[in-house]
């Protein structure tokens, strides 16, 4: 163990088992290790593609999607840091969800793109969508702050992760009937956005398990799972982005 002092603070730097489990801890560790690499991959090339890209509103997909690898990164490594120290980001769960959100906002930009009208396209529904969202994830941070991991904090997160699914299946099915968009750069990246969206999303979902009575080291065997599964969504993704910047 080493102890170092940082602004008054004395914080220690060694291994925090994650609910006194060495298996999930290790586990945890290589998961979002993979993450924050790929987030980061992610969010570079989606960089690249924004500056070689001559189309403006195609720039605003590509700096759209920047934010869900960083925020995908930043998550990731607050996880890090609760395991290899003293620190513990208790609201770290909100930036995945502040990810799941910049996913919808990716789908309704290429929805928007497209000119195709449909359920939740008008500037009303949407604004009214970006609010409900922001005050349900600024509750969620907010009261597992004050509260720490509550059932009610699981409730918060559960419900957030289903509204934000929910809501970008809507765009995901209206865009793929769109016959305008078929074959095209944006129709298989949206195919490629939706497991990225869904798994992301499965994660805070799956929370819902833990007001029913759920241990809490379950929930979370089972929220490992779909964090490598989001990180090899991304992958897959990010490889996407790499020849689409090739073909520009």
């Amino acid at each position: 163990m080493v102890e170092v002092g940082i602004f008054g603070f004395s914080i220690d730097f060694s291994l925090h088992l994650i609910e006194g489990n060495a298996n999930l801890t290790f586990i945890f560790f290589l998961g979002v290790s993979l993450l924050a690499a790929l987030g980061l991959r992610f969010s570079y090339y989606a960089h690249r593609n924004m500056l070689a890209s001559d189309i403006e509103t195609q720039r605003e997909i590509w700096e759209s999607l920047r934010y869900i690898g960083v925020f995908a990164a930043v998550y990731a490594l607050a996880w890090i840091v609760d395991i290899v120290s003293s620190i513990q980001f208790a609201s770290k769960n909100g930036l995945l969800l502040a990810m799941t959100l910049f996913l919808v906002l990716s789908l309704r930009k290429i929805a928007t793109l497209t000119g195709r009208e449909g359920l939740g396209q008008s500037n009303q529904i949407q604004g009214v969508f970006q609010l409900i969202a922001a005050v349900a994830i600024g509750l969620y941070v907010v009261t597992v702050t004050v509260l720490g991991q509550t059932s009610l904090t699981a409730l918060i997160e559960g419900v957030t992760g289903l509204l934000l699914v929910g809501y970008g299946v809507v765009f995901f099915r209206q865009q793929v009937a769109n016959r305008r968009l078929q074959g095209t750069m944006l129709d298989s990246l949206l195919r490629h956005l939706l497991p990225v969206l869904v798994f992301g999303g499965l994660v805070s979902i799956v929370a819902l398990s833990i007001p029913l009575g759920i241990d809490r080291a379950v929930v979370l065997h089972i929220q490992i799972v779909f964090l490598i599964m989001t990180a090899t969504a991304l992958m897959t993704t990010t490889i996407k982005l790499r020849q689409n910047l090739a073909s520009l």
